[in-house]
């Protein structure tokens, strides 16, 4: 009779079994996929790495449910066990928490895989991310508070950031614009994944004066463009450079430019030659809801004493909806990017090796 095999277990830590029990700390849960992508592993290999860290009790294994739209069978995600944290804290990595505090609601799961999949995405280009956790208790809010933490650029800009999923309750969208007034914090950044769900959100809130007002950026994105969007464009000189194929020259840096307007406005610092003549840029990619105030402050009588338009940088997908908020506004010349050209153009740029 034929031994049974033996269940493949984990006999001395490898740095691999390190980095990824690491990863489930940090970020509660991820994935098989997202494990997949952030440690560069095949499929079949990631499959094997998780059976033997399963085996040895390291980890826990449960189904996805609400995550994907209309599928039944949505994959796998992981979560570090007590045991697991053990031999990290053996391992010398600075570990906090228990098994039991980095559990999950099933309801809040979907927004946390959504949050991880951004972090992924980004840290190879330099961005950090604080947890849910950390930063409800940094700002003095409620465990019930529906902010998914706050991601730091680069350039070290820091934005509170939401996830909204593919239906957006009112009720919900009020109590977020409640925290917006609540926090004392400039930047924030609004994740959309769906298209009914980004517009909901950009007309609710692109009238709630008293909440962009405080802001010094509110940008609403649709989900998977952000994920492109924000690993090169948060910096302002990338999109410039960007837009120099488009025959956008910028004349705010030209030593011998002599800025002739009689009052400084809001938002409109940058001032560029497009066709001809001298216009106002603003990025308008990123949906920031406190430019569109601002172009809107810039009023007729304003255009018709300084003399320059304000040219918009918009995408195929976008324009419809900064359109319908500026409508009324006529002296705006929209410069439309083709939303695919844009994300294969940024898909195409490799984040910079970490020193």
């Amino acid at each position: 009779m034929a031994r049974a095999n033996k269940k493949q277990v984990v006999k001395i830590l490898q740095p691999l079994d390190i980095a990824i029990l690491t990863g489930l700390y940090e970020y509660r849960a991820l994935s098989t996929e997202q494990i997949m992508r952030r440690y560069e592993l095949s499929r079949w290999y990631t499959y094997k790495k998780l059976r033997i860290l399963r085996n040895s009790r390291l980890i826990s294994t449960h189904p996805i449910s609400g995550y994907l739209v209309n599928q039944n069978r949505q994959g796998s995600y992981h979560r570090i066990s007590e045991t697991g944290i053990s031999c990290l804290r053996k391992q010398g990595v600075p570990v906090e928490r228990r098994a039991d505090q980095l559990r999950i609601n099933v309801r809040h799961l979907p927004f946390l895989l959504s949050t991880n999949d951004v972090m992924i995405d980004l840290e190879a280009y330099g961005w950090q991310m604080e947890d849910s956790r950390r930063v409800k208790a940094k700002f003095e809010l409620n465990r019930g508070a529906n902010v998914q933490g706050m991601l730091k650029s680069p350039r070290g800009t820091e934005y509170l950031f939401y996830m909204f999923l593919h239906g957006v309750g009112m009720k919900n969208l009020m109590k977020v614009s409640n925290e917006l007034m609540d926090v004392s914090n400039p930047n924030y950044i609004l994740f959309a994944k769906s298209a009914a769900s980004y517009k909901t959100i950009v007309e609710h809130l692109s009238t709630n004066t008293s909440v962009i007002v405080q802001c010094q950026s509110l940008k609403v994105f649709p989900y998977t463009f952000a994920k492109y969007y924000l690993r090169h464009f948060d910096d302002e000189q990338n999109v410039m450079r960007f837009l120099e194929d488009f025959k956008v020259h910028d004349l705010s840096f030209k030593t011998d430019f002599k800025d002739t307007r009689r009052k400084i406005y809001d938002g409109l610092e940058r001032i560029v030659r497009h066709e001809g003549e001298e216009k106002y840029l603003v990025n308008l990619l990123d949906t920031d809801l406190v430019k569109i105030y601002n172009v809107r402050q810039y009023r007729k009588e304003m255009y018709e004493l300084d003399g320059r338009k304000v040219l918009l940088i918009t995408t195929s997908m976008t324009r419809p909806m900064h359109e319908q908020l500026l409508g009324e506004i006529h002296h705006v010349d929209y410069l439309e990017i083709d939303s695919r050209k844009l994300i294969d153009y940024l898909k195409a740029i490799q984040p910079v090796p970490s020193i």
